[in-house]
This record gives structure tokens, sequence and C-alpha cells, in this order.
């Protein structure tokens, strides 16, 4: 068995506890260890990072009965003499059943009764690198502590050794789910899928035990309306509640309790109810990495007071290698995922700007590809979507049953405050079972958002041809996108998109958002495969269904372009058919913050510059290219690339960017408000309560890499959103 003296740590103890040194030194008393167990277990003081007192009582509790009752010393002794035998877990730090699955040879001897799980690690596991918890991060700690990895590297020590006898004690950072010196509640608070009675409170607590979510009408909790606790085990896992029989239209508040009495506060507003028009105001954007944290471009949207904010996918970057998941290029695990998604949500720079936005509204989200990996096809056989080599493997069935489609989810949804919802008996087996990110929310008279999943059950796309092939190429392409067989949504999903919007529409709803990971507009050849235009039967489907039953004052509001481009809508029923209008038009948000190797290392890279980089010479000339070099100012730069797209467009019959001339009331309130793509930023939408109108704005900041985080931090946190664009929309009113 593990006696006391075999956990305890000397060094830890003294390290932490100053007065025992002294009293060491003096001659006092003769080591720190014979003070633990005279004095110290009984004052909670922490004997080895391997064993927390406060986490011991609070996970098990009727250990902490015994201990209070006095039956028992200590939840320390407990452990020694019973709870490492029972399997119990002494801190954060070793987690029994995790250290068994990565070890599993070692089970037949812990169910033997041989040795115990934290034993074996203690004279053992450690000297061999072995992992004793999820929470901690061999590879972290080693890229955070390089004189530790000089010192693994020369074979003095392994990661894990040297953080339990001297890092633990220095306070070094060894878990991307941890602040050493920070809060408890690394991720702050969250809430979502708000609708006008309910919605889903989220919070991760690194202090285990008891968390109590409280909501009231008033900023002081003078009229706290409910209360639900949950206990927080897992400090890489947040929580999640639902809450049910809140009143519309209302402004709640809401503060979430760990066991140590320590909280953090958010607030949400419930839509108004049918009949009322309120007006609204959101954002959206889409489009980050975590290699470019913080993502400045979103730090203004607090004080918008927002009634929600919309994260249109990509809000990871699962298949390029950030500084929390250091040597990993592809994300595969839960874990992995897991850490890419609190990425984004923790504090970088002591600033942490999504978990500020979250606090401060609800939010509604919906995944992209690089959740996963880019251009994944989740309804789709795993041999035939775009892929990491080997990730989904090569077998039969969909992407959407693969285990690693299945850790990517639910890493999105539990770092998503959502409900979890799953199609019925669907009659197609890519959506039968499978869980439904779909969302359809009104909000009072004033609109009706639609939040669309084009990722889990999309056919593989078509392959992507050069804008710089032979037309004959590029005419296949175009005539393969109107094959009629081919899904993006699914039919589920789409049935429900439908229904959806003939009941807006009949409900008298002025606006109608639709939200889309990827556009729905015509750009031309390059990267139409993946967008809508690669799957143009379904697109012309949906927009048909728009213009035949006269649904009005519908706004795409998509991500997936890294850039705003603003036009109305048009569609073709067959290949080489006129381009029928529609009473749509859609807005392209984002990128909050991405980079590119345009050809001099990695750079931020928005639609504007990326544009100019990868367009071929024979279609962009270097002559071109060097008249962009040389534009001083955003604004002549988004002319550019402007014409650079009209070109694409009118090449292929399209209309140009922009709305002029499409029939929409549109007022320009910023000149050429329609193309802003050299910034990261995001678009706020505000309706009118009176007028109805929609002013439009998106705010951006000046791109930068991760190597400008890591160089000039200070001049990357002092980035400012400013408007880059805005325009006003009157709707279309009988």
């Amino acid at each position: 068995m593990l006696s006391a003296e075999d956990l305890y740590s000397e060094s830890f103890y003294l390290a932490n506890n100053p007065d025992v040194e002294l009293a060491v030194e003096a001659g006092i008393i003769e080591s720190g260890f014979e003070h633990f167990i005279e004095t110290g277990q009984f004052q909670v003081r922490q004997p080895t990072p391997l064993y927390d007192e406060f986490y011991y009582l609070a996970t098990n509790p009727d250990v902490a009965q015994a201990v209070n009752s006095g039956a028992m010393a200590s939840g320390f002794q407990h452990f020694i003499n019973a709870g490492q035998f029972e399997g119990r877990d002494p801190s954060i730090l070793f987690n029994t059943a995790f250290y068994l699955e990565e070890y599993p040879f070692l089970e037949p001897a812990v169910l033997a009764g041989d040795v115990t799980a934290i034993e074996h690690f203690v004279k053992f596991g450690q000297f061999a690198d072995f992992r004793p918890s999820p929470v901690y991060n061999p590879d972290y700690y080693l890229a955070r502590n390089p004189d530790v990895a000089a010192n693994v590297a020369r074979g003095e020590v392994t990661g894990i050794e040297h953080y339990l006898e001297i890092g633990a004690a220095q306070g070094r950072d060894f878990s991307p789910f941890l602040e050493p010196d920070g809060s408890n509640f690394p991720n702050r608070v969250a809430s979502g899928d708000t609708t006008q009675t309910g919605t889903t409170l989220m919070a991760r607590s690194t202090v285990a035990g008891p968390l109590t979510f409280e909501t009231a009408t008033d900023p002081n909790f003078t009229n706290i309306v409910s209360s639900v606790t949950t206990i927080a085990l897992d400090p890489t896992l947040p929580s999640q509640v639902s809450l049910s029989g809140l009143t519309p239209g209302t402004q709640y508040f809401y503060r979430v309790t760990n066991a140590r009495g320590e909280s953090d506060l958010g607030s949400f507003r419930t839509p108004e109810p049918p009949g009322i028009r309120g007006g609204l105001r959101f954002g959206a954007t889409g489009d980050g990495q975590g290699e470019l944290m913080p993502h400045v471009a979103v730090g203004n949207v607090p004080e918008r007071n927002l009634d929600f904010f919309v994260e249109l996918g990509n809000s990871i970057s699962a298949d390029t290698e950030s500084p929390d998941v250091p040597g990993v290029q592809q994300a595969a695990s839960w874990e992995e995922f897991r850490t890419k998604h609190n990425e984004i949500y923790s504090p970088r720079l002591d600033f942490n700007p999504w978990g500020n936005l979250r606090a401060s509204t609800s939010v509604f989200s919906t995944w992209n590809d690089r959740e996963l990996t880019e251009n994944f096809a989740g309804g789709t056989a795993p041999a035939l979507s775009p892929q990491t080599p080997g990730l989904f493997g090569m077998g039969g069935g969909f992407v959407n049953d693969t285990p690693v489609f299945e850790a990517a989810l639910e890493a999105f949804s539990d770092y998503n405050p959502r409900r979890r919802e799953v199609y019925g008996e669907t009659g197609d087996p890519r959506t039968a079972g499978e869980e439904e990110l779909y969302r359809a929310v009104t909000f009072g008279d004033d609109a009706a958002a639609f939040l669309l999943d084009v990722r889990s059950f999309r056919d593989a796309p078509l392959p992507q041809v050069s804008e710089a092939a032979p037309q004959q190429q590029i005419d296949g392409f175009l005539a393969a996108s109107f094959d009629r067989n081919r899904t993006m949504l699914g039919s589920a999903q789409l049935e429900r998109l439908r229904g959806d919007l003939l009941a807006s529409e009949a409900a008298g709803l002025t606006w109608k958002f639709i939200f889309s990971p990827v556009p729905m507009q015509n750009l031309g050849i390059p990267g139409a495969a993946d967008r809508w235009e690669g799957y143009a039967a379904e697109r012309g489907e949906i927009l048909k269904f728009i213009d035949e039953n006269d649904i009005d004052n519908v706004v795409f509001v998509s991500a997936g372009l890294d850039g705003t481009v603003v036009n109305n809508l048009t569609y073709q029923e067959r290949f080489g058919g006129r381009q029928i209008p529609v009473d749509a038009m859609e807005i392209t948000v984002g990128p909050v913050a991405v980079q590119e190797d345009l050809g001099d290392g990695l750079t931020g890279a928005p639609l504007g510059p990326a544009t100019v980089a990868n367009t071929p010479e024979d279609v962009l000339t270097r002559e071109a290219k060097a008249v962009y070099d040389s534009l001083e100012t955003r604004s002549l730069r988004d002319e550019l690339i402007r014409d650079v797209l009209d070109s694409r467009l009118v090449a292929l019959g399209y209309d140009p960017v922009g709305l002029q001339g499409s029939g929409i009331d549109v007022r320009e309130v910023i000149p050429a408000p329609y193309v802003a793509v050299h910034t990261f930023g995001w678009t706020e939408f505000v309706v009118d309560e009176n007028t109805r109108e929609l002013l439009v704005t998106t705010y951006g900041v000046e791109p930068y890499s991760q190597i400008d985080v890591e160089t000039v931090p200070a001049q990357v946190i002092g980035r400012q959103p400013e408007v880059v664009s805005q325009f006003l929309v009157a709707p279309e009113l009988f």
C-alpha cells in the first residue's frame, strides 16, 4: 500500500509553509512531515501536489460527513487507509480511471489488490513519465518550461517528476485548463440557446464540489427566480444547467458560485413574445484560431448591449498547431478538441474577450469544418470526405458515425451552452438519431433566426477546379454542382428550414435571418466546391422556395469567407439558365482572427491579402498585385478586391457585388460599404423598433499574426475595433 510518507512531499510542503520551514531550520521540529502528521493535516495544509483535502472532501461527501462529525480525523487519513483501495481520486492531478485507461496493463494487479493506482504512479509511474490525469499535459508543461524540457532531453528527470518535486512549489503552469494565479472560472460564464421562456447556463469551475447557478431579474439579486445546484467534478469540463419558465422580453442576471464561495456574473435577455415590436440588436462572426488569442476584434461586443451573439463556426482550428496543444497538427481525441475550445474561451495576455462577450449576452453556436478538419463532409463515406490523412479511416457508413467526428462534436457541445437535441427517425440514415444543431428562434414580431448545420450531413464536395483552368473544365464543375442528388443540409434539416420560414412569414415577422457557416452568394470559382455554389441544386431549391412563397426580407448572415462581402441573391434552375432574383441578400461576417502563409511566413490573412496572394498571375497579373501592394489605405485595397470579385462574377453571368440596382431599399451610411476584407472583426445588426429598418455595422481591427502576439503583445492588445462598413436597409412592408 501507499503510506502517508510515500505520498508526502517534503520540498513541496516546506515551500508552501514557510512557518514550518523556519521551525525545521530552528530545530523546533524534526521535519515538515512530522508537522503535517501532528498538525498540518488538521489545518487543511496540502502535503503534496497529488493530494488536496478540499477536493477530496468535496468529491466524497460521505468522507466529509465523517470528518465533520469527528468520526474521522481527516480526509487524508481516509484516503491512505481506505480511499486509495476504493479507487477514489485524491486531487485533480490524479485520476484513477484515467490512469488505468491509459495504462491498462496495470488493471489486473490493481483488481487483485497487489497495488493501488496511486501507489504505482508514485513509486514507478512518475519516473516513466506516465500521465496521472487529463489535467496534466506533458507537452504543454515542457513547452511552457523550456528549462525543464532541456533537463528532460538530457534524461535527468521526467516532466511530471519535475512538476511534483519542484514545479508545483514554484507555481509553474502545467495545464491549459488552470490558471495558477488566476480565476477559478477561467472561461467566465455563459448563456445560450435562449428562447422566450428558457435558456442554458454554463460555467467551468476548477474547484470541485457544488456549483450553484442563481438567476434574478435585478443585478443585486434581490429577486432570485431560479437556483440550481450541480456538482463540478472535472475541471476540464464545463457544467451546464437548463432553465425553463422564464418570462419573455425580460433582462435576467445570473450568478455562478463554486464550493469556495467564489462567484462570476453574467446576463441575458429573453426574446419578446409574439405581437411585440421591441427592436432587436445582435452580432455575429466566425473563423478564428487559438494561435491568435486573445481575439481583440470582439473586445467591444459587451459594450454594445446585444440581445444575442451568433458564433458561426470555425471557432477553433483543429487542424493547426496552437499554443495550448503543442506538437499537435490535427486534433483527434476528445481531450485535444476540448483543449482547443478551452483555449478560445480562456484569457491570454490577461485578456479574455470571448469570456467577457459570453458573460454579457446569450450566444447561439454552430460549427464548421475547422472544428474538426478542413472541408470535411459528415454525410458521406469516410473514404470520400476531405480529411487529414487517416483521420476518419476508410470504413463504410458515414463520417458522422466515426469516433473522431463524435469526439469533435462532443467537445463542441461541451464548450457551448446549448440544449442537446437529436433527430428522430427521419427516414434518412445520415440524419436519423444524430445530434441536431439546427435552431429556429423568434424575437417578437421583429425577426426570426434560423441557424444551420452545413457540415454534419453534407455530401462530399466536388473536386475543386482552378479559375485558371480551361473553360470546359470550369463548365463541367458548374454543371456537376446542379446534381439534385447532392445535399448540404440533409433532407430533415431542409424540411425544418422550409417549415420555419413559412411559419415566420405567416406570423408577419419582419426580418428572417438565416445563419450559414458558409456563404450563400455566388463568389466565383475559387473555393466554390466547399460553399453553397458547390451544391447549386439545393442552393437554388432554397432560394426558389423563398421566392415562390413570397417570403420577404430574408437576410443570410454567413461566415467562412474571411471578410465582409454584401450582395443580393439570385439563383439558376439549371446550369446555364437565367439568373432569377430573390428578395434576399447576404452579408458575410468575420474573420475574428486567421493567419496563413502567403509567401513570406505566417501573417494575418483576411480575404483581401489572401485573395491577392492566392490568385494565379494569369488571372491577377504581377503588375496588378504590385499596384495592390502600393495602395496606402484600406478603402483603396477594398476597392481593388471588389474589382477582382466583380470580374469573377461577371465572367460567369452573376450580379456584381453590392445592393445597388437590386431593388433592395438601401442607404450607404459609409461610402462603399459592401466590401470590407482587410480587418479582423464582427458585424452588428440592429432592427429599429419603430421604422423596422435594419442597420448593419461591421467593426474591425488591423490583422495580426501569432508572431505579433508573441513579440509585440502590447500592440495586439491595444487594437480597438472601429467601424469599417455601415449601411441601412428598409424592409418591404405590406
